[in-house]
């Protein structure tokens, strides 16, 4: 087992060696000139704020290796503009994507089953989600702070939204929930998403 402890390069694109199996928590901390990084099969875990402000950071590759997305990891990286998350990954940490200005798309798989408090919180460019049939739980604030967010499509297998998931989302029209499950998310959400529920 290999640690990525710290990171110092001032270059902008970065190859973790195939030898790495775990990037350590804030690895990468602030390192403003890094635009691009290939993450290698070998690496399993990605520790807490790893690419905490890593401003620059424009595209990123996770491979099927890793299983977690942690807290943090990719706080306030203002330039991302899309990821996709492996099928590997179950569990998206608190505050994993927030403040991601620049994030417009991303693609949750079906093997995620939680999504953490304040993960997406703050990304004022995201549009649209499809969360996957496998969560069960949206936590506190995820996407609050959304502003470009239009819709979002849950699923009948999300059993917990917990308050405030989509506050100050001021673009949100559509909140689209499966045929004959409008009585379950009028209890899951406040009143006033009521008008905003889209059964298809």
């Amino acid at each position: 087992m290999k640690w990525l402890i710290a990171c110092f390069s001032k270059e902008d694109l970065f190859d973790i060696p195939n030898s790495v199996t775990n990037i350590g928590k804030s690895a990468f901390y602030k390192c403003e000139s890094l635009q691009s990084i290939v993450i290698p099969d070998s690496v399993t875990t990605i520790g807490e704020g790893a690419f905490y402000k890593c401003e620059s950071l424009q595209s990123i590759v996770i491979p099927d290796s890793v299983t977690t997305i942690g807290e943090g990891t990719f706080y306030s990286c203002w330039s991302l503009q899309s990821i996709i998350i492996p099928e590997s990954v179950t569990s998206i940490g608190n505050s994993a994507f927030a403040e991601c200005k620049s994030l417009k798309s991303i693609v949750i798989p079906d093997s995620v089953t939680r999504i953490g408090g304040w993960a997406f919180s703050n990304c004022p460019s995201l549009q649209s989600i499809v969360i996957p049939d496998s969560v069960t739980s949206i936590g506190y604030g995820a996407f609050s702070g959304c502003l470009s967010l239009r819709s979002i499509v849950i699923p009948n297998s999300v059993s917990n939204i917990w308050d405030r998931a989509f506050e100050h989302c001021k673009s949100l029209r559509a909140i689209i929930i499966p045929k004959g499950s409008r009585k379950k998310f009028e209890k899951l959400l406040p009143d006033y998403y009521k008008d905003k529920l889209v059964e298809k």
